[in-house]
């Protein structure tokens, strides 16, 4: 069986907005989601911007309970499912026929990372019971598959930079093949954390440009690094004919799907070993 798939709903959380008028608006208008760091004290790092969804908050989308019990990351990728989910129609699937497919480079650092600090500071009687479950980058899965109670397929893709494509590309090809016949697919992050970007600026990859307007510029001739943001995009993905039988709004057809590495960046040669990567 091979299928065509069409994107019915989006749900997009960025430093451009919330919602997709939000950001595309945003984007039209050539507005830049690169601003000043607010969330922590950012005075010692060598770099001061980052790209931080604006006036988010997490009451809007969890109850206090799970706000309380699940990380950032989780809160962008629930308020990116939910809009996506309405944006679709809200459709009508058996719930063993829905995948869920969410992405992450890191998931919940900043769980693992107060907890740490909790250890340190007040004894491991004091660490979390919740920390396991904050901290697991399937963890935007996992709560979106409570809220819609799908128990379909259900994984996250870990691939860094391209764990959203990836999720996407998955969750593609299992509606293509037949083995569901709807997906929810994304990616979310949330690591713009001191110790994050203190890493990243300590490998060269930050800008350390202070103009905003002028700090993001992947394909300039002049551009100087990249700014660490924070955001979660979800789709909703179905057949085709299931998409016009119930007369959804359907923005794109995804045609295709590859992946690879270059095995370069990611092998450092030991000299003389057989570990030596070709060129």
């Amino acid at each position: 069986m091979s299928r065509r798939v069409v994107v019915t709903g989006i749900g997009l959380v960025s430093s451009l907005g919330i919602g997709t008028k939000a950001n595309w608006d945003a984007l039209v208008s050539g507005t830049s989601g690169v601003g000043p760091i607010t969330r922590f004290d950012a005075s010692d790092l060598p770099v001061k911007l980052s790209g931080e969804v604006p006036g988010f908050d997490p009451g809007d989308w969890l109850d206090p309970k799970e706000v309380r019990r699940t990380d950032r990351f989780v809160h962008l990728a629930m308020a990116a499912a939910k809009l996506a989910w309405a944006d679709a129609g809200e459709p009508s699937v058996p719930s063993d026929r829905a995948g869920i497919l969410v992405g992450t480079g890191i998931g919940g650092i900043e769980t693992l990372l107060d907890n740490h600090r909790t250890m340190l500071e007040r004894g491991p009687g004091r660490v979390s019971p919740f920390m396991v479950p904050g901290l697991m980058a399937n963890g935007p899965g996992g709560h979106i598959a409570m809220w819609l109670k799908l128990t379909g397929p259900n994984f996250a893709t870990v691939s860094a930079c391209a764990s959203g494509a990836h999720a996407v590309g998955e969750a593609f090809r299992m509606v293509r093949d037949g083995r569901v016949d709807l997906a929810v697919a994304g990616g979310s992050e949330s690591a713009t954390l001191p110790i994050c970007i203190a890493a990243f600026a300590q490998m060269g990859a930050l800008t350390k440009e202070p103009d905003p307007e002028r700090a993001c510029r992947p394909f300039d001739a002049n551009r100087s690094g990249f700014v660490m943001a924070e955001g979660a995009c979800i789709l909703v993905l179905e057949p085709e004919e299931h998409a016009r039988a119930r007369g959804a709004k359907i923005y794109a057809e995804v045609v295709g799907y590859g992946s690879s590495a270059d095995a370069h960046d990611m092998i450092q040669p030991i000299e003389g070993g057989a570990g030596s990567a070709r060129s």
